[in-house]
């Protein structure tokens, strides 16, 4: 199921602009992702990304663990 914001403040910050956003949809729109920080690679910077389980704006629960799990196919939680 594609993912739809919860609030105006979360959709903006998905947004982006000139510059990646720091909160952003995985791949097939089925997960979404917050940037905790960067790593620097061989060939060029990445960054560490983490599923968001709660808006960190209104709080709502976005998606539970036992979804991101079922997505990526990870038995650990």
């Amino acid at each position: 199921m594609p993912f739809k914001p919860c609030c105006d403040a979360l959709k903006e910050a998905m947004a982006g602009g000139a510059f990646e956003p720091l909160i952003a949809k995985g791949e097939d729109d089925d997960i979404v992702y917050i940037a905790i920080g960067l790593v620097d690679d061989e060939d060029e910077p990445g960054m560490v990304e983490h599923p968001l389980f709660y808006c960190p704006f209104c709080g709502t629960q976005v998606q539970s663990p036992e979804a991101v799990a079922a997505v990526i196919g990870d038995d650990e939680e």
